[in-house]
């Protein structure tokens, strides 16, 4: 009798952990600060690079330093840990990659350095700026490759970014301005699907009919919107 009893309750307790329910805690999702900050950060980072509105070695770069420190250097890799958290690993992929590059380009914009300071240079200097966006270009097409089945918003993004990186490291690399400046324009339309993304996210929280980005912890999302439905079914409607 006391050994059924013991295989009884072994047997409930098993099947307590069978449970598709997320194991990890239920945060908002990221995405949303994330695709935001990345795209203010892209878009300031586009203005310089594509010199829309600006001159071409515009030497004043404390617009350009502020915002990829603390906006995208700070927020965008924070969402990234965040997205860790909530168990998306794309997500927190490509919010700490570029939270980090964006921190990098910052830190560089504080010591005085312009991406077209490298054409007038010798050729050690533009070199040395090709191979940094290079390693990011081989790096973003990884990333692309491996989101082009994720979701439409993340792979328009990716693709734009892979782009825009192309020609940065070539542009660069050779010391033609008009190829910077192509590579601006690139990135300045990676910022604009990261606005689109923004929206989808905020919009719908995670699903829109435009398109859908499939955001973290859609489970959750699924989970409190039918116990709202049940706990208030007049509120859920609103």
């Amino acid at each position: 009798m006391a050994e059924e009893t013991s295989h009884h309750i072994a047997q409930h307790v098993d099947e307590g952990y069978k449970t598709d329910e997320p194991r990890f805690r239920p945060f908002a999702d990221p995405c949303g600060p994330g695709w935001a900050a990345l795209a203010v950060s892209l878009f300031t980072f586009s203005f310089y690079a594509g010199a829309i509105g600006m001159p071409f070695d515009d030497p004043n770069v404390a617009t350009l330093a502020s915002t990829s420190l603390v906006v995208g250097g700070l927020v965008v890799f924070v969402s990234g840990m965040w997205a860790f958290a909530t168990n998306d690993t794309v997500h927190a992929t490509i919010f700490t990659l570029y939270g980090a590059l964006f921190g990098a380009v910052g830190y560089l914009s504080v010591l005085g350095f312009n991406i077209y300071n490298t054409v007038d240079q010798d050729k050690t200097v533009s070199h040395a700026a090709g191979t940094f966006w290079l390693a990011w270009m081989l790096i973003t097409a990884v990333i692309f490759l491996g989101t082009i089945r994720y979701s439409f918003g993340t792979t328009v993004f990716m693709g734009l970014l892979f782009l825009s990186f192309v020609i940065l490291s070539g542009g660069t690399w050779v010391g033609r301005r008009t190829a910077i400046k192509a590579g601006g324009w690139f990135a300045f339309f990676a910022s604009l699907s990261c606005i689109y993304n923004t929206f989808v996210v905020v919009y719908k929280t995670g699903f829109s009919s435009l398109g859908s980005v499939r955001g973290v912890g859609s489970k959750f999302h699924r989970k409190s919107k039918q116990q709202q439905q049940q706990q208030d079914p007049a509120a859920a409607n609103v």
